[in-house]
């Protein structure tokens, strides 16, 4: 009977993934909400599922959803928007990040009581919009070319600047005794500097092998484990095995332009079927580790979660000023502010970080993991609501121009 109802649950999260991905398509809704609330139904509130059996496993759960993430958004980044966009975009991505821990840590210092890099820490969790909500809404609300891949592309760097940033405040919170910027810029360009080189060199390395593999069945899975070595490989190394899986995924998405820009002999291309494979990976992932987390999630203190909404008000805010600082000379972005402004919410890469506080056995670890699920609920309903609005401004508009 265990093993039937284990099949069975299983099978429950999968169709409920799959319903609430095709709900959040055609309602703008983000399936991230529907996800939580099963894992709230089974974990805190029925008590169907104990969260101390995820205990042994639940690191690498962690570390394999962040990596299945960034490899994805690296496979769908076509390389020649990315140079053409890439230093607004960039530009976006750091100044706004640099308000929201500037913001997080205020509130952290006068709210909760908490000293500089815990502050800090939180910051960097919550610090990035998240990529798997901002691109498929960049199609639901009809953005320019432009608008999406600029958006898109911030929530992309954001998912690895956050990853890398935060793993650096950790390891200063291990080692106190150390200087703080010295060390923080150090981790910080180093782990950046070996991700990128491992993942590119792996991903040319690649290339050439599945060009001599053309014909053969299950590269995909082949593929797959080789994400999964590089990442272990990476992490060895001494850098972010994050940021070599997205260069990786960058690298055999752009196949074509690689093989240009290396002078091949034999054009390489990136087979449409890889693509759909690893998506269908990315969705079974992020479809349990979401139901995962509001399994263990406690939410015991009602002023946390109050505080939670209160950090989530307070980023939008930054948001609204690193959008207007990011928009200066550039008509197009002044145009498109208000759809800019809320494109803030948190997803998988805030979730994947909030554990990192307790695998480490950092104090108030119960106490992240709580305030940043409320920020990544509260962030994807202000968008939610946010774009419904601007669907119908835009939709009037649009009306009005015809008549």
């Amino acid at each position: 009977m265990l093993l039937i109802g284990i099949f069975t649950l299983l099978g429950f999260i999968i169709v409920l993934g799959f319903l609430s991905n095709f709900f959040f398509k055609t309602t703008g809704i983000p399936d991230i909400i529907l996800l939580l609330f099963l894992g709230l139904l089974l974990g805190p509130i029925l008590n169907f599922v104990d969260p101390f059996i995820f205990e042994d496993f639940s690191q690498a759960f962690s570390a394999l959803a962040l990596m299945i993430l960034l490899f994805e958004s690296g496979l769908n980044l076509k390389l020649y928007k990315v140079f053409k966009e890439s230093p607004r975009a960039i530009l976006l991505a750091v100044v706004g990040i640099i308000l929201t821990m500037s913001i997080t840590f205020l509130f952290a210092r006068f709210l909760l009581g908490w000293d500089l890099l815990p502050g800090l820490l939180l910051g960097a969790i919550v610090g990035g919009s998240s990529s798997s909500i901002v691109a498929p809404l960049m199609r639901k609300v009809n953005a320019s070319n432009n608008i999406a891949t600029l958006l898109t592309l911030e929530s992309t760097f954001t998912d690895a600047l956050t990853v890398i940033i935060a793993i650096g405040v950790i390891q200063l919170l291990m080692q106190p005794a150390m200087n703080t910027f010295y060390s923080i810029s150090h981790v910080i360009a180093s782990a950046f500097s070996i991700g990128s080189m491992s993942g590119l060199l792996i991903g040319v390395v690649w290339l050439k092998i599945l060009k001599a593999l053309e014909g053969e069945s299950y590269k995909s899975i082949l593929t797959l484990a080789i994400v999964l070595l590089l990442y272990s490989f990476t992490e060895s190394l001494g850098g972010n095995g994050a940021i070599s899986s997205l260069m990786f995924g960058l690298v055999i998405g752009n196949a074509k332009t690689i093989s240009h820009i290396l002078r091949s002999k034999e054009e390489m291309k990136t087979e449409k079927e890889m693509k759909e494979f690893h998506s269908e990976i990315s969705f079974l992932v992020r479809t349990f580790f979401f139901v995962y987390l509001g399994v263990i999630v406690a939410f015991n203190s009602l002023y946390i979660v109050l505080m939670g909404v209160l950090l989530s008000v307070l980023i939008l805010i930054g948001r609204i000023f690193a959008v207007c600082l990011s928009s200066i000379n550039d008509n197009e972005i002044i145009k498109n502010r208000s759809l800019m402004i809320i494109m803030l919410p948190r997803g998988l890469a805030a979730a994947v970080l909030s554990q990192l506080p307790l695998y480490n056995g950092l104090s108030n670890a119960n106490i992240y993991l709580d305030i940043v699920l409320t920020v990544i609920v509260a962030t994807v309903i202000m968008c939610t609501i946010g774009v419904f609005i601007f669907s119908r401004s835009k939709a009037k508009n649009e009306k009005r121009g015809k008549s």
